[in-house]
């Protein structure tokens, strides 16, 4: 994967996290109410269940292999 095609990638999640940000400040509506709301529907508790997945991957398993 090229270095451009991840910065893109994390640029698109910053994107969308301050846009929820701005939208649930604006409903007065917190994070875990957001999470509800995501994890109802199937496909996106799946989404996040990869999405977490790859993150301790990515942060605890491949960080202890020097």
């Amino acid at each position: 994967m090229s270095r451009e095609l991840t910065l893109a990638g994390y640029a698109v999640l910053l994107v969308a996290l301050a846009s929820w940000a701005i939208i649930a400040h604006r409903r007065h509506e917190g994070f875990a109410q957001f999470l509800a709301v995501i994890a109802g529907h199937r496909v996106t508790k799946w989404l996040l269940l990869a999405g977490w997945l790859w993150l301790g991957w990515h942060l605890f398993v491949r960080a202890t292999h020097h």
